[in-house]
């Protein structure tokens, strides 16, 4: 495998690894009491649902700016309203795409936006970089919100522990 196959093999590791974790905590979450989602705590976001929806507004963000169409997509999980079981089932299926996207893009592609009325050009790689560790931030966010409430069973979703599983041929 040549050195770009190499580097692009990684970036899509890491949206598997993505997936993994978002899996892990989905699964938590889906093992407490439904109400548990939108108890009021005190965290970046005002209940694990809102953390949530976060997560996946900036996959679906991101995937979308990647993909050439602006923020546009982001609109979808702003006017979300559904259960907790379809908000998990469609960030699932965001994340799954956000990897899809990984195996035929460019990931030295600048992809140039404005925000705040200010120009910038980053390449596609740095974009998932960033996308994949703002998930593991704000999913240590949602496991210290589990935590507040009650709950101490939570799976681990660190990326060394996908490491491991992938070794043992678990992933």
């Amino acid at each position: 495998m040549n050195e770009v196959n190499q580097l692009k093999q990684r970036y899509i590791d890491y949206a598997n690894y993505n997936i993994w974790a978002n899996n892990r905590l989905i699964s938590d979450l889906l093992a407490q009491e439904e109400g548990i989602m939108n108890k009021e705590v005190a965290a970046s976001f005002s209940s694990i649902r809102a953390t949530v929806l976060h997560i996946w507004a900036a996959e679906t963000g991101w995937l979308s700016r990647l993909k050439g169409n602006g923020w546009s997509e982001v609109s979808k999980v702003r006017d979300f309203s559904g259960s907790n079981q379809s908000l998990f089932k469609a960030w699932q299926e965001t994340s799954e795409e956000f990897k899809n996207f990984l195996v035929s893009a460019d990931l030295e592609e600048e992809v140039s936006f404005e925000q705040k009325e200010e120009k910038f050009s980053i390449p596609a790689r740095e974009i998932t970089q960033t996308v994949f560790n703002h998930g593991s931030y704000h999913r240590g966010q949602v496991v210290m919100m589990m935590r507040q409430l009650g709950v101490s069973k939570i799976t681990q979703t660190d990326y060394i522990e996908w490491c491991r599983e992938k070794q043992r041929g678990n992933v």
